[in-house]
């Protein structure tokens, strides 16, 4: 399986430096506002600022002396940075390829650097400079989580993504190991429905949509549209009568449960919900339907204002609850 590379790159608060300044020869002395004691440091590096033995509003209030002592002080500060890379069972991940983004005083605003994980899934960097740093991790067989990409802050510790580096306790990140794909349907389908009350009827089993068929997918929705404030009530109920559906919480939801299923699925929006109201519904189930039975993962969309609900679902014609999809193995619009 090969994972695509998404290199997020962090501007500078819209400042793009043209050419890095000269580093001067003498000492910068700052100031600590806060009373906590004078820091000499060389010209073109800043210490990072701890936020162990002092509080985040001292902290801050140094950081914004910095600032006002030199406009570039941001990107100034010494980037090490701690990793290791795990699995969906928590072991290390070797030879994972780690790519390193962080701003810095470059003609281009950004510097690169990439390396791999060691036996034990620990990578590091060190040796640059600069303000915010972006980790992407990627491995061939293993799927990219929500875990697998973070960044950080070691500039502006009022920052809710600031980071002090630790060794010992190094930021994990988290790959999903590609397990043994199925031979799968996939389909999209649209279904307009132009009434308040008005229901269709999708074949699961090629996806064609009309008066027959497991799914039963019925809204009810003003027309013509209303503003959304204020607020209006509307429905969508999704129905299998011999199957159901089941939540599918996780990020990856490749094996459907065996039971737990309820027959009918409703996203109602009362306008008495009040804050909790909104205009817009989507939703990741997994599903049965079938004798013999027949098990899936869909995720569905609508919109109270529009006439259309779009649906996105994948089961195994086998019968099996393995959702996950082999590569270049996958039945689509029945062919």
């Amino acid at each position: 399986m090969t994972t695509l590379v998404v290199a997020a790159l962090i501007s500078r608060g819209g400042k793009r430096a043209v050419t890095k300044p000269p580093l001067r020869q003498t000492a910068v002395k700052e100031v600590d506002p806060l009373g906590a004691g004078h820091l000499n440091v060389p010209s073109g590096v800043y210490p990072q600022i701890s936020l162990k033995n002092q509080t985040k509003e001292e902290a801050v209030g140094i950081w914004l002396h910095r600032l006002q002592t030199d406009s570039n002080a941001d990107w100034k500060v010494p980037i090490e940075f701690y990793g290791q890379v795990v699995d969906q069972t928590l072991r290390p991940v070797r030879n994972a390829t780690i790519h390193f983004r962080w701003t810095n005083l470059s003609n281009n605003g950004t510097g690169r650097s990439d390396t791999v994980s060691d036996d034990s899934g620990l990578f590091h960097l060190g040796g640059v400079n600069g303000k915010r740093l972006s980790v992407q991790i990627e491995k061939r067989g293993y799927y990219r989580s929500e875990g697998s990409f973070k960044s950080f802050e070691f500039s502006n510790p009022g920052e809710d993504i600031y980071y002090e580096p630790d060794k010992n306790e190094p930021v994990v990140f988290h790959l999903q190991k590609a397990g043994e794909g199925a031979h799968i349907f996939k389909k999209s389908i649209k279904i307009f429905l132009p009434n308040a009350g008005s229901s269709m009827n999708v074949d699961l089993n090629n996806g064609s949509i009309g008066s027959v068929g497991q799914l039963v997918v019925q809204t009810w929705k003003p027309w013509p549209p209303k503003p959304i404030s204020p607020h209006y009530d509307w429905k969508v109920e999704l129905t299998i009568a011999n199957g159901g559906f089941s939540d599918a919480p996780e990020e990856f939801a490749f094996e459907a449960p065996e039971t737990g299923y309820n027959p009918s699925l409703a996203v109602d929006m009362p306008a008495s919900r009040g804050n909790n109201w909104n205009v817009s519904a989507e939703k990741t189930l997994y599903f049965t339907f079938g004798d013999p039975k027949k098990y899936g993962r869909m995720h569905f969309r609508t919109d109270g204002n529009s006439r259309y609900v779009f649906i996105d679902y994948v089961f195994n014609p086998s019968g099996s609850r393995n959702l996950e999809e082999a590569s270049n193995d996958t039945v689509e619009n029945g062919n």
